[in-house]
């Protein structure tokens, strides 16, 4: 406890360094012009020099080949993102006050410009100011992720601010992701502050979901997809048959089994235990069957029994976590969508996600466009979707849409 105590005190001090005291990070012309056009990711590839000293999680100034004051960055020396800017003002005091004002003005924009009520994504890392921090909320729960070294010691602060929010009454930490350990950060996950509540029910349109913060995966629940979710339900009603395939919690099934179609969730035993509940939660037992078992195999039996669906929800988790991945992850997407075309009814729609990082748009719509040749169907894009409004993307960020989402049209070629 001791040594986090003078951690914490030496990042502190690192904020309110003078400026000589800064580490100075030299980059080329090159780079400075694409912070100027809002690149916040800085590689250490791109470093030609340094000058000075500076410690995991510490300021450190980016600064153009003359010495010129560009940016300020938290700094990871170890890292291959060696720098993330917070701030482009040589004068701004990154400090708790810096941190407060970030939080409350993100939380703002959700509640008030976009309406969001007590459940959406409140701060998104760079999109909001700091790179690294996102915070989700449930009603009167807050989770917590934190990926930078130069955030974590403010932990305990941001519990303090989102206290102060509204309606707000427990902070959830949910800093288990393997990605942490490759920050040098330790793995943790439990109420930081407030009471111990860590589980609600959310209200998403007609449909409610109970929300684990402790349990669910990531932060608790998805999201991302919400709006997506209620969108597709539009394209449900009275006498439809819809596919769920990858349902966890039963996000899509649910909205369309509360539109009137008759649903058939498809995920492992244990996914669909919360399926089951969030069923008896919306009283909506009667509409919707349950196949548990691994997806592909499960889609497969479905082909060879000539099983169809007017709409097929395809909504897996990210194949590619890694570029080394990629190609091996292309064809596990292929699979499933190919078995997925070939279920769908002539003239139905097939509403099919990634949300691999490190998958293009361009290679997604490329093994989609293939899968559909392979199952013999004509396919139309519908809609183009993306993540909710509430996971607001830099404009300049080349992996920020990294939710890829398209209503397709299917018929038989």
């Amino acid at each position: 406890m001791a040594e986090k105590k003078e951690n914490a005190k030496q990042f502190s001090q690192g904020f309110l360094q003078s400026k000589k005291a800064f580490a100075k990070l030299f980059i080329g012309k090159s780079i400075e012009r694409e912070i100027q056009k809002g690149t916040r990711l800085i590689y250490g590839t791109t470093i030609k020099k340094t000058k000075g000293e500076a410690k995991k999680g510490e300021i450190a100034w980016l600064v153009d080949e003359k010495g010129k004051f560009i940016a300020q960055a938290f700094y990871n020396p170890k890292n291959a993102v060696i720098a993330q800017i917070v701030s482009l003002k040589e004068k701004e005091k990154i400090d708790e006050g810096f941190l407060q004002s970030k939080i409350l003005k993100a939380s703002a924009f959700r509640s008030e410009t976009l309406k969001l009520g007590t459940t959406h994504r409140m701060f998104y890392g760079e999109a909001d100011g700091i790179p690294g921090l996102l915070i989700d909320r449930f009603n009167n729960i807050c989770s917590v992720q934190i990926s930078c070294p130069g955030v974590e010691i403010w932990k305990q602060k941001i519990a303090e601010i989102l206290l102060e929010i509204q309606g707000v009454e427990t902070v959830v930490e949910r800093n288990d992701s393997r990605n942490r350990v490759k920050l040098g950060l330790p793995v943790m996950k439990g109420v930081i502050a407030g009471n111990k509540k860590t589980q609600t029910i959310i209200e998403e349109g007609k449909v409610k979901f109970e929300v684990d913060v402790l349990r669910g995966h990531k932060t608790g629940f998805y999201l991302d997809q919400r709006e997506n979710r209620l969108r597709l339900a539009e394209y449900c009603s009275e006498g439809k048959e819809m596919l769920d395939v990858f349902s966890y919690t039963g996000g899509f099934g649910l909205h369309a089994a509360a539109s009137g179609a008759n649903v058939t969730m498809i995920d492992l035993p244990e996914a669909l235990q919360q399926a089951r509940r969030n069923a008896k939660l919306n009283g909506l037992e009667d509409k919707i069957s349950f196949i548990e078992g691994n997806a592909f195999e499960q889609t497969e039996k479905l082909i060879s029994k000539a099983e169809k669906f007017d709409i097929i929800s395809c909504d897996p988790p990210a194949f590619v976590q890694k570029s080394e991945d990629l190609e091996k992850g292309k064809k596990a997407y292929h699979q499933i969508n190919y078995n997925c075309f070939k279920l769908v009814k002539d003239g139905g729609i097939l509403a099919t996600s990634s949300c691999s990082h490190f998958l293009s748009e361009m290679e997604f719509l490329d093994l989609l466009i293939a899968a559909a040749a392979n199952a013999g169907k004509r396919v139309s894009l519908v809609e183009k979707r993306f993540q909710s409004r509430d996971h607001l993307t830099p404009i300049a960020s080349k992996k920020g849409n990294y939710l890829k989402c398209y209503f397709l049209r299917v018929e038989d070629a």
